[in-house]
């Protein structure tokens, strides 16, 4: 067998890998995370709007986008899509949109800001963990506590969304001034926030002594 045959058999013996689905940034689940992000200021710019109606669509937004944090997971799983991208940019864009609804409710007068202020500082900590962890070239999994905490942000905000719309539609049916929030409503808001904040405060700490025992 001459050099030309042994190369040529060489060649034919190598086999380039491909590369995998879950190494692609375009994915329809990316996609999704990425539209849960885009809808975050939508959200907001209805939220704050002087329309009854614009608040029904906020509501409706919100919605959507918080729809998308279920789907970009089932279908990252079903297709096998999970990909480094997708688990970083999933939580944030999750904080993004929750954090907003959540400063939105402060600024209407309807929770104490010291509530949703030591949610924000716990995300805020974590999500500086988790950049510090990729860098450092750690894997980046979110434990089934975030993942209920982040639900139960979701579950929060929607519930305090349709509040709102409850004092809308019932102040259009009465025609009487709208008030969001009375203080009978507004201590049983800020339970329920102070209840989810707990759980986040707690997750944060169980995150914190979990990186505490890899190596820096």
């Amino acid at each position: 067998m001459n050099r030309t045959d042994t190369l040529r058999g060489s060649s034919q013996g190598i086999r380039l890998p491909k590369p995998q689905p879950a190494d692609r940034m375009v994915t329809f689940p990316n996609f999704l995370t990425g539209l849960r992000i885009v809808l975050t200021p939508v959200f907001l710019a209805l939220i704050f709007s002087d329309s009854g109606f614009n608040k029904i669509l906020a509501l409706l937004v919100f919605t959507v986008a918080s729809l998308t944090d279920f789907f970009d997971g089932w279908f990252a799983r079903r297709d096998k899509t999970v990909s480094c991208l997708g688990r970083f940019m999933d939580p944030l864009a999750d904080k993004l949109l929750v954090s907003s609804a959540l400063i939105s409710f402060v600024i209407l007068g309807m929770v104490e800001a010291w509530l949703v202020g030591a949610m924000l500082i716990r995300d805020a900590v974590i999500t500086s963990l988790r950049v510090y962890a990729i860098r450092k070239g750690r894997p980046v999994v979110t434990s089934r506590l975030a993942k209920w905490k982040t639900m139960l942000q979701l579950v929060l905000a929607f519930g305090i969304l349709v509040f709102i719309n409850v004092r809308v539609i019932t102040a259009e049916l009465t025609s009487q001034p709208l008030v969001l929030v009375d203080s009978g409503s507004q201590m049983v808001l800020n339970v329920l926030v102070a209840a989810v904040t707990l759980l986040a405060v707690v997750s944060g700490v169980l995150y914190l002594v979990e990186h505490g025992r890899d190596p820096a």
